[in-house]
């Protein structure tokens, strides 16, 4: 846990914070885990898509530079493309979604943070957005090894896997942001944060 506390989580605001974020994202997904991208380019080693016009990019900062981000975007305010249909998201009925669903994507971690907590912190982060933001349902895909992570902090499998255009067979998962029951079952770090926000949250 020694590279926590050194970490810095914030919301990507400047230009420049954005372009680190986009070069970032190629440093991990091109040149270490050589994955097909269809956003990528090449000549700039950025990776920018659609969703970057609506959603937060939450990212973890050390030493002047990027080391972990996540991105959240709300269905109310964002197309979320091919996505609605892969993750099946009408299902949770129309008086659900969009008002109250979302999405959350590229979350990734620097090879040297991957083992200090990074990941839980900026998801964590994400996870309180969500409740600010009256988001019930999030949903998001892996591929298998990161399965047990996520039901960790609370996602469950909700449908069979699916083959997605760029990271092959992933499993598609579902957290609802206000089961505390489940959450605290599973001993997730989200049920403290519901808890402290329906303590502080004058509409709770």
């Amino acid at each position: 846990m020694k590279f926590v506390s050194r970490v810095v989580i914030c919301s990507i605001e400047t230009e420049e914070q954005k372009k680190a974020l986009f070069r970032f994202r190629y440093e991990i997904y091109v040149e270490e885990m050589h994955r097909p991208q269809r956003h990528a380019d090449h000549e700039r080693r950025t990776i920018v898509d659609n969703l970057d016009e609506t959603g937060i990019n939450i990212v973890g900062i050390a030493k002047g530079r990027i080391v972990g981000a996540i991105r959240n975007n709300a269905s109310s305010d964002s197309s979320l493309g091919e996505y609605e249909n892969f993750y099946e998201m009408q299902d949770v009925g129309i008086d659900e979604h969009p008002a109250k669903t979302s999405i959350t994507t590229r979350l990734m971690i620097a090879p040297e943070y991957r083992r200090a907590g990074l990941a839980v912190r900026l998801a964590s982060s994400s996870y309180l957005l969500g409740l600010k933001r009256r988001v019930r349902w999030n949903f998001i895909d892996c591929n298998q090894h990161l399965v047990s992570f996520f039901q960790g902090l609370g996602w469950i499998e909700y449908v069979p896997p699916a083959v997605h255009p760029e990271y092959g067979l992933v499993s598609r998962m579902r957290l609802d942001l206000t089961d505390r029951g489940h959450l605290e079952a599973v001993r997730s770090p989200f049920a403290k944060l519901l808890r402290e926000f329906e303590h502080n949250d004058p509409e709770s």
